[in-house]
């Protein structure tokens, strides 16, 4: 299609529900867009236009707000062109700039990105997503029209992009309930990424279509008049499952093909809540229900406020049949997920349940103020927050979800920091368990604290599920006040410190600065054989002019040439010479490692991966324990190693990846400059 019926078309859809003032704002995008991309084109040849009005048509699919479009049709017109973001804002206002802003952002996290720049960009996007929901909506139909013509693309960009999707829009889509988006995304990335399994697959359910589809014609008629027969109007119809679902289901059952039935769920959409569960009576009365298989989101809604009944039943023929039952409004929420709450229009306001169903976004503004690193922080969304989860009850009655695996302790810190720091019991459905007992779906849970509990216990990271908790027992855990011995861990420290001349050589050597892997240092011209340095009443820096004075008997001095000192010594008579900035070969640091930790099974292996993993060679490893046994029951050692690097970043970079791991209790380095062609050394210690 061109792109005059593709806005002819996105009209004709928005037209059924918007007013003409709202309808003026998205054709005033569009001209803007379309003026804005001018002659662009995208890798498969199309007209650039053509990919907003695309990713404008599945939000329209939604039916979201005016300015959902309006922000779908300008969301790559700041990245791509030279209009500016005010420019936007002065155009559209605020709220359409804010969620251009935060699609944009999304932008870079692509092939080309390095992991650091991902990383953050994806923390920026769950930000901005707490603050408005609808930055994640466009950004889910933008990756999806990007999916579905991924074929342009090298083989190496496909894989790259349906691997970000799989990782980071499939489990978003999830979240928000957008299941429709969810499974496309799904077998596009499948597609991609196991190209053979995926036309494998997809061969052999086609070659069962014919089969399946009078499987499904049967048992609908079958169970449309059990339903006729107790006067239940109902819609009944049958949803072929995504490939993807359908692999998934064979690798984690280690089943082939020819093992699995349920390639198909019939869905039943009656008028009302009490007839779902007449209906769910009406299937068990007629067909052998399997176990454990009955589910209810209607009484437990899913956190994305998905509703249904689930049951899986034999049919008549012996074969497994997944059924869904649900009202016409639940069906609305399960195709578009929170979308379907979204009302922007003047006077209206939002589903009264709607900030209920987004508590899991507050909870990321939360997790952001707590943990010090982007890494930290993105890592602890994607394994507490897209992870399949199991819905579990407080006292009170409350749902909480926590994925699959957690424990009480990880309730007790998903409630609150303080509850899971004086944890010292846990109560499910009444009964007193074990800390380390998984949680399944609809267990009350109750936890049990005392103010007189030492807090939180170093084997239970050894249990903990979720990052959350786990990051808040480290911290705990690394509060640890001194002890008599940590005092005697200072006293060696001060000896090391000695062996390794870690004293503070600026005093007497020029100061050293790196940029990337250069070195400046200053120079007097014509100048050889005198001691020089830096003057510590004005620090001058590589980009300052300076000047230099003949001291007696401890060399050049360096000072900035407009030193307040430099005028008393000029003015007294004292010797000056022109000073220079002179690059000069490049820096080596012989880095020295003092770690504490506790000494359980594996953790030297833990950290010596961190350093085999950034490429790093140590030369001199020594370890030694203390007698004293701590009441953990586990001893502290002391690990110390060297190793020469030639980057400032990669010394901080492993620094902060061993103090990840959450038997390390303190983490101290020293650096030693070494110089290619010059024997000048610089020290600097840090903890």
């Amino acid at each position: 299609m061109n792109e005059q019926t593709l806005f002819e078309k996105l009209l004709k859809e928005i037209s059924s529900y918007l007013g003409d003032e709202e309808i003026s704002l998205v054709k005033r995008a569009y001209e803007f867009a379309k003026k804005a991309h001018g002659e662009q084109a995208r890798e498969s040849g199309d007209k650039y236009i053509i990919h907003p009005l695309h990713v404008a048509l599945i939000l329209a699919e939604m039916r979201l707000d005016a300015e959902s479009y309006a922000a779908a049709l300008l969301h790559d017109v700041v990245e791509d062109t030279s209009v500016t973001l005010d420019k936007i804002k002065k155009e559209f206002g605020e709220n359409i700039a804010f969620l251009v802003d935060g699609v944009t952002k999304l932008e870079y996290m692509d092939h080309f990105s390095s992991e650091e720049t991902k990383l953050e960009n994806l923390r920026k996007m769950l930000l901005s997503m707490a603050s408005d929901v609808r930055v994640v909506i466009i950004k889910l139909a933008d990756r999806l029209h990007n999916m579905r013509t991924l074929f342009f693309l090298p083989p190496d960009r496909q894989k790259q992009i349906a691997m970000d999707t799989m990782d980071i829009y499939v489990p978003l889509a999830h979240r928000l309930g957008i299941y429709k988006v969810k499974w496309e995304l799904e077998d596009l990335s499948f597609r991609y990424l196991k190209q053979d399994e995926y036309y494998e697959l997809a061969k052999k359910v086609s070659s069962k279509r014919d089969e399946r589809e009078k499987f499904v014609s049967d048992i609908v008629k079958e169970i449309k008049d059990l339903l006729n027969g107790q006067s239940i109007k109902a819609e009944i119809s049958g949803r072929p499952k995504n490939l993807y679902s359908i692999y998934r289901k064979m690798m984690r059952e280690e089943k082939e093909f020819n093992e699995i039935y349920d390639l198909v769920a019939v869905r039943i959409i009656v008028l009302s809540v009490p007839e779902c569960y007449q209906v769910l009576g009406i299937l068990h009365n007629s067909y052998k229900p399997i176990p454990g298989r009955v589910k209810d989101y209607i009484a437990m809604p899913k956190p994305n406020g998905y509703r249904s009944l689930h049951t899986t039943v034999i049919t008549k023929s012996g074969e497994p049949l997944e059924v869904q039952i649900r009202t016409r409004e639940m069906h609305k929420h399960d195709e578009i997920g929170i979308a379907a709450h979204w009302k922007y229009k003047e006077g209206i306001q939002l589903d009264k349940n709607y900030e209920s169903k987004l508590m899991w976004l507050r909870q990321i503004v939360d997790w952001q103020k707590e943990v010090r690193s982007t890494k930290e922080f993105v890592e602890m969304v994607k394994g507490d927050l897209f992870s399949e989860e199991v819905l579990v009850f407080t006292p009170k009655g409350d749902v909480i979800d926590l994925p699959v695996g957690a424990t009480p302790i990880d309730f007790a810190y998903r409630v609150h920091t303080d509850i899971g720091n004086y944890c010292v019991g846990a109560k499910i459905n009444g009964a007193i368990v074990p800390l380390p007992t998984e949680l399944k779906t609809g267990d009350r849970v109750e936890i049990l604290t005392s103010k007189s509990s030492i807090g939180p216990k170093l084997d239970w990271l050894q249990f903990v599920r979720t990052s959350s908790a786990r990051s808040k027992i480290r911290y705990w855990l690394r509060k640890l006040r001194e002890t008599p011995e940590e005092k005697s861990e200072k006293k060696e420290e001060q000896q090391e410190k000695k062996e390794v001349k870690r004293s503070y050589v600026r005093r007497a050597t020029p100061r050293i600065f790196q940029k990337e892997e250069t070195v400046y240092y200053p120079a007097v011209p014509g100048v050889k054989g005198i001691k020089i340095s830096i003057a510590r009443c004005c620090n001058p820096e590589p980009q300052d002019p300076i000047i230099g004075y003949v001291t007696r008997g401890r060399g050049i001095k360096i000072h900035k040439k407009d030193c307040p000192n430099l005028v008393a010594i000029i003015s007294s008579g004292g010797k000056v010479l022109p000073a220079v900035w002179e690059a000069k070969g490049k820096a080596k640091f012989l880095v020295y490692f003092r770690i504490t930790v506790w000494n359980v099974p594996g953790i030297i292996y833990r950290i010596s991966r961190v350093t085999s993993e950034m490429n790093v060679n140590i030369e001199n490893f020594r370890t030694s324990n203390r007698t004293e046994k701590r009441k953990h029951g586990y001893y502290q050692s002391y690990l110390r190693f060297s190793f020469v690097a030639e980057k400032h970043s990669l010394i901080t970079d492993i620094a902060r990846e061993i103090k990840l791991i959450p038997e390390v209790i303190t983490v101290r380095w020293g650096k030693r400059r070494i110089y290619e062609d010059s024997s000048s050394e610089s020290e600097e210690s840090v903890s």
